[in-house]
C-alpha cells in the first residue's frame, strides 16, 4: 500500500464484481474507506468480509431514486462524509433498436444515467460545502463508439460523458473535480459468461484490440485511484478512455 488515498472515504457503486470490485479493492489498498454497493445484500457482505474493516456494505437498487437517496444517506452516516464518489453501476440491454422493449430502454437509462445524476446530487452537497471532492463516472467507449443492438446502453453512456463535462465546469472553482473513465472490453464475470454462451468471442475481441488483449478490472482500478488522488489535482471534465487502443483503431 502506498497510501495515495489515505484518510479518504469513497462510495463505489456496483462494486461486488467486475470493474467496481477492481476499483473498491484498489481504493482499500491505497488507504481509503469504501462503501461497497450492489442490489444483493449477500454479495455486499461477502466483499466486505474480503476487504476488511475499511469496507462498509450498503446494498441498494440504483435504478430507483428512493434507493439511491437511501444509499447516499446511509453512506454519509457510516463514513461521516464522502471524499470520492465512483458511479460505476450499470448494465446493457442488447436488442435490435426496432424491437428494444420500452421498459428495457427506460431501465437502462434509470440505472446507467439517471441514478448517477441523483446520487451525485446527493453526495456533492457535502463536497461543495467542504470545498473538495472527486467524482468519477464509469462510462464506456460506447459513449462515443456506437455498437449495433446497444441503443439504450450507448445513449446512456453518451449522456454520462456530457453530464461529466457539465458538472465539471460548474464545480471546478468550488473544489470538486468530475471525470469519467471509458473502458473498452474488460475481463469481467459478465464478459466471461457471454463468452461461455457463445455471445462473444473473447479471442476475436483480443485480436481486434491493438494491445492484443482484453483489459482487467485491476487496470481500471489503477486509473480510478489516479483520478481520485492528488496526482490528478488539475484534471477535470475529462473522459479518459482505457480500451487498449480499440477506439483509435479504424480497421475491423
Amino acid at each position: 500500500m502506498s497510501g495515495r488515498l489515505e484518510g479518504k472515504s469513497a462510495i463505489v457503486t456496483g462494486s461486488t464484481k467486475g470493474i467496481g470490485l477492481g476499483i473498491a479493492r484498489a481504493y482499500v489498498r491505497e488507504g481509503a474507506k469504501v462503501v461497497v454497493n450492489s442490489r444483493s445484500a449477500e454479495d455486499c457482505a461477502a466483499i466486505v468480509r474480503e476487504l476488511g474493516p475499511a469496507a462498509v456494505a450498503v446494498p441498494a437498487d440504483l435504478s430507483r431514486s428512493d434507493e439511491v437517496r437511501r444509499l447516499a444517506a446511509e453512506s454519509i452516516a457510516a463514513l461521516g462524509g464522502i471524499d470520492i464518489l465512483v458511479n460505476n453501476a450499470g448494465q446493457p440491454r442488447v436488442a435490435p433498436s426496432e424491437s428494444l422493449p420500452e421498459a428495457d430502454y427506460r431501465y437502462t437509462l434509470d440505472l446507467n444515467l439517471n441514478g448517477c445524476f441523483v446520487l451525485t446530487q446527493e453526495i456533492v452537497q457535502g463536497m461543495l460545502a467542504a470545498g473538495s471532492g472527486a467524482i468519477i463516472h464509469v462510462s464506456s467507449m460506447n459513449g462515443s463508439v456506437p455498437f449495433p443492438q446497444r441503443l439504450a446502453y450507448c445513449v446512456s453512456k453518451a449522456g454520462l460523458n456530457m453530464m461529466t463535462k457539465v458538472m465539471a465546469i460548474e464545480w471546478a472553482a468550488r473544489g470538486v473535480r468530475v471525470n469519467a473513465i471509458a473502458p473498452g472490453y474488460v475481463q469481467t464475470e459478465f464478459i466471461t459468461m457471454l463468452s461461455a454462451r457463445g455471445v462473444l468471442d473473447a479471442e476475436k475481441l483480443a485480436r481486434r484490440t491493438p494491445m492484443g488483449r482484453i483489459g482487467t478490472p485491476d487496470e481500471i482500478g489503477e486509473v480510478a485511484v489516479f483520478l481520485a488522488s492528488p496526482a490528478a489535482s488539475y484534471i477535470t471534465g475529462e473522459i479518459l478512455t482505457v480500451d487498449g487502443g480499440w477506439s483509435s483503431y479504424g480497421y475491423l
